[in-house]
């Protein structure tokens, strides 16, 4: 075995024991570093938060982390709960009443029997779901009532009081 081999082999020696302790450092401080990591966690966005499970070589789920209330914006669309139902058709059909009233509950409205029922219940919009017709407000009533008034007084019309008297 020449020298030169022998000084090389002992260089490479030096240095991969030189690695050796450096690695072993480094898995020292790998267990640090996972602890500060976890405990910053709610601080890393969603992309660094798999950053770092890729470097370390965990599995992260698929479902991006949610937000704070605080950074929550308006959300569009969103789903409301389920509303009671305020109005029910003879059909059976029923109608929360919000939003545009469905074709069935205009149609029915526009219908004899429809009309009948208004008239039968003034103020009322359409039968109520639990049977039982609620009495409309005093301010409807009393514009029904004002409204009724008026035609009476335009049909019945008063004697001319420019009679002249012939004596």
């Amino acid at each position: 075995m020449a020298l030169t081999t022998l000084k090389s082999l002992n260089a490479e020696i030096k240095q991969l024991e030189a690695q050796k302790k450096l690695v072993e450092k480094r898995d020292g401080e790998v267990p640090k570093a996972l602890a500060v990591l976890q405990k910053y966690a709610k601080v890393l966005s969603p992309a660094q938060r798999r950053q770092v499970a890729k470097l370390i070589g965990e599995t992260i789920d698929a479902k991006p982390a949610r937000a704070t209330k605080a950074a929550k914006g308006p959300i569009k669309g969103r789903k409301l709960g389920k509303v009671a139902p305020k109005y029910r058709l003879p059909s059976g059909e029923t109608w929360a009443g919000r939003g545009l009233a469905p074709k069935a509950f205009t149609a029915w409205a526009k219908s004899a029997v429809g009309k009948a029922w208004a008239q039968a219940n003034p103020g009322a919009r359409f039968p109520p779901a639990d049977g039982a017709v609620k009495k409309a407000p005093a301010k409807a009533m009393k514009k029904a009532g004002k409204a009724a008034k008026k035609i009476t007084r335009k049909a019945v019309k008063k004697p001319a009081k420019n009679v002249t008297k012939k004596a």
